[in-house]
């Protein structure tokens, strides 16, 4: 029996944190409706409350004493807090599994009502020791007190449950049909259409996003609900507001009833904040690195077309791949300053985190770049952690014998050309995932090397050229490589703004308020910049920088 007492007072305490945790972060958020965020209906939690009030759903044990009897009631109390709190969490569900979490909170709580019932009919929920030999001594009006002060409360619940369900599978529909409408409106934007947005711009367009999130949220649209207040909370009456602009993005049921101009002050001013508070997370290494960056002439330099690929099936490049490349090569010359190289490595690192953002948000249709994207992922693993290129050290021993930069190069050409062709060599039924990924980076380093050494050297391996002026190079085209990915930026904060699923769209404006605050240095650096004469959607695409740039003219 302790150790019974035990599992229940443990699941009731994860039960108490998690609502507690709720509160707190209602109170951080200025959300004063509460939205569930750690406490939400779901397997986990149900399995959670069924053990938490184990004491009450057993009618066969006799528990005499006062202690016993209250922690049975106290449960039937508890469960019915449980309720009303996980209420506003039906509306994160889709319609399945908003379905199945209330059939099973259903089953749990009838079962629960039953096993209560059963206790007060038999006298056994109020058994003591002195009425040992009288446990039916239980007068008629104890009884119908017992089952008026908890059944009844849990019972209503329920019921409102099943209401809420009914109510919040048409809200959505209608919240979801206003949401259209105002996008389409703010579709309409000119400058949205022009491509290049200003971070004053930006930083509207998502607090508009950010109304609409909030006020079409499902969660909030429920705690404002009749059903809900009805449970107990606020778990929000609202006067007309005069805001013209702002009301254009409000969604809500009730056409005649509209948030306060102290609503909506309250909506920008949480964004404004999140988007500030995110400003002092700048990529300083990132800014740094992007400071090395003129144009984007990197783009026509790292990659030649006189530079034929050994993969016997063509792969388009990707950002990412490129980038892991060429830091490779500058981490293999050994007699650069550490300093130097860990700067670098620091730069690409931050970089990498919104580079793969934009690949992830803007290519991620294309099954070929998924394919490079992962393999770039997997290889800058072992570069950044290991500092190893394909399993060789960088920078490598061997290479102080011939520690020239053209010879070094030379032997990274030759080194991913034998890897190349040990994997071509295979008959295709032999090849798996991981030989394919080395492939493709071993041949995006035969390239690149290659294509260095004609650019650089034309061939000539002993011309005076300096591991320092080798890495300044080197990290050139690394820098426009990363500062033409990041002209997307824009592009990436409106797609994350536009999140097509309702119970993902208020946490997917967070996220681009919070990308938009991290990057505004870099949206302003990026922002006069003169770009390719492309249609916005190719400048997602690195190879189609890189034929504009080596051939700017059709």
């Amino acid at each position: 029996m302790p150790w019974i007492g035990m599992n229940i007072a443990l699941a009731s305490l994860l039960c108490v944190l998690a609502m507690v945790a709720d509160l707190l972060h209602g109170l951080w958020n200025r959300k004063l409706w509460f939205p569930c965020k750690y406490f939400s209906l779901n397997a986990a939690s149900l399995t959670v409350i069924a053990v938490a009030i184990k004491l009450p759903m057993d009618p066969n044990n006799l528990m005499p004493g006062d202690v016993h009897l209250t922690a049975k009631l106290g449960t039937m109390s508890f469960m019915c807090t449980i309720m009303a709190n996980l209420l506003p969490s039906l509306a994160t569900k889709d319609d399945k599994e908003l379905v199945s979490n209330v059939i099973a909170l259903a089953l749990l709580v009838i079962s629960l009502v039953f096993n209560f019932c059963i206790q007060i009919s038999t006298g056994i929920l109020f058994f003591t020791p002195d009425a040992a030999f009288y446990p039916y001594k239980i007068s008629f009006l104890d009884r119908v007190i017992s089952i008026g002060g908890f059944v009844v409360p849990i019972l209503m619940l329920l019921i409102i449950y099943a209401c809420s369900s009914l109510a919040i599978l048409k809200s959505k529909q209608i919240l979801e049909s206003k949401y259209q409408t105002a996008n389409q409106t703010a579709l309409k934007d000119p400058e949205l259409k022009a491509g290049r947005l200003t971070v004053v711009k930006l930083k509207q367009y998502v607090s508009n996003y950010w109304i609409m999130a909030g006020t079409g949220s499902p969660q909030f649209m429920t705690a404002c609900s009749i059903t809900t207040s009805a449970s107990g909370s606020q778990q929000a009456k609202e006067q007309p507001g005069k805001d013209k602009d702002l009301r254009g993005y409000v969604l809500q049921l009730q056409e005649d009833v509209q948030f306060t101009e102290r609503t909506l002050k309250r909506l920008l001013k949480s964004v404004n904040r999140l988007i500030q508070k995110a400003e002092k997370q700048q990529p300083t290494n990132l800014m740094k690195l992007l400071s090395e960056s003129r144009g984007f002439e990197g783009l026509a330099k790292f990659d030649s077309n006189h530079v034929p690929s050994l993969l016997s099936e063509e792969y388009v490049n990707c950002w990412s791949l490129p980038l892991v490349t060429l830091t490779s090569i500058a981490m293999s010359l050994p007699d650069i300053q550490k300093n130097m190289v860990d700067c670098l490595l620091n730069g690409v690192s931050e970089g990498l985190l919104y580079v793969t953002l934009v690949e992830e948000s803007l290519n991620a249709t294309d099954h070929d770049h998924v394919s490079i994207q992962k393999a770039a992922e997997t290889l800058w693993v072992e570069v950044e952690v290991y500092h190893k290129w394909l399993g060789t050290k960088l920078p490598n021993p061997k290479s102080k014998l011939v520690n020239t930069p053209g010879h070094i190069l030379q032997w990274l050409r030759d080194k991913a050309k034998k890897k190349v062709m040990k994997v071509e060599s295979k008959d295709i039924r032999d090849r798996n995932d991981n030989s394919k990924y080395k492939s493709i980076c071993a041949n995006s380093m035969y390239r690149i090397t290659e294509t260095i050494l004609l650019n650089v050297y034309h061939e000539n391996i002993d011309q005076q050229v300096s591991q320092e002026e080798l890495f300044a190079h080197v990290s050139s085209m690394i820098a426009d490589i990363i500062a033409a990915c990041l002209t997307n930026l824009p592009q990436v904060i409106l797609m994350k703004c536009h999140e097509s699923v309702i119970e993902k769209r208020e946490a997917s404006v967070q996220a681009a308020a919070q990308l938009l605050g991290e990057t505004i240095q870099i949206i302003n650096t990026l922002q006069d910049r003169q770009l390719p004469s492309l249609n916005p959607d190719e400048l997602a695409f690195i190879n189609k920088w890189c034929a504009h740039l080596k051939n700017p003219f059709p």
